[in-house]
């Protein structure tokens, strides 16, 4: 398997017609990156959506691999100083780096040349999540370097369940909405343990709440299962 992988990640890279990322690539471009030159804009991930996700990836073509990068548009924030700024699709670029996959296609969103004012236009645009798992306040340096070293948040990945089991709805243009979901339901759970052995358990609980009035002020609340599907109690 290990071989497999590590072909994997040899075929992708320079499989698709595309230039390397520059401090100079044209917003709404397309290029070629280093993984490992992303930089996280949250500072974490859910684990058990990633190996998810992970598994998913199995046997996947180079071409399979760069018609997926696609669809799931990566969109990156290139800074002052060049660096690259992931600022979405954390969990598929981190199950695609632990796959051994070395290089991503990405989309450039922006170019930000101030950089007195980047963190703050960074935040106005929904471009990062500077908070931990329990909703806490967190500073730039404080975010985690490299897509590699983000920690688990299993809150995280309840909350991405029950957003693709369509209980609350995500605005394409609004970024890290599944973490103001996460805070909130840890909260309500009284952050008890969730492993992939309570998992189903723990998000029977969370759609229920989902679709209490006690949710109304989270953004994308209602979803449409809280209508057309409501979970027993």
């Amino acid at each position: 398997m290990r071989l497999g992988w590590l072909l994997l990640g040899l075929l992708s890279q320079g499989a698709w017609a595309l230039d390397t990322c520059q401090s100079s690539s044209p917003v709404g471009s397309w290029c070629q990156v280093s993984i490992a030159k992303l930089h996280p804009t949250q500072a974490g991930v859910g684990q058990l959506q990633v190996d998810e996700t992970a598994r998913e990836l199995v046997g996947k073509s180079a071409k399979q691999l760069d018609k997926l990068m696609k669809k799931k548009e990566i969109p990156i924030v290139i800074a002052p100083d060049g660096g690259y700024w992931l600022v979405d699709r954390h969990h598929l670029t981190t199950a695609l780096w632990q796959s051994g996959i070395k290089e991503a296609r990405v989309k450039v969103i922006a170019r930000l040349q101030d950089k007195g004012s980047f963190w703050s236009q960074m935040q106005n645009n929904h471009w990062a999540w500077l908070k931990n798992e329990q909703g806490q306040p967190i500073t730039p340096q404080q975010l985690p370097t490299r897509i590699g070293t983000l920690p688990d948040y299993p809150y995280r990945t309840l909350a991405g369940l029950l957003q693709d089991a369509g209980y609350f709805q995500k605005n394409k243009r609004v970024y890290f909405v599944e973490f103001a979901w996460a805070s909130w339901l840890g909260q309500q759970m009284q952050w008890q343990p969730v492993t992939q052995t309570n998992l189903a358990a723990s998000l029977q609980q969370a759609k229920r709440l989902a679709c209490s009035r006690g949710a109304d002020a989270l953004p994308g609340y209602p979803g449409k299962q809280c209508s057309t599907n409501p979970p027993r109690s």
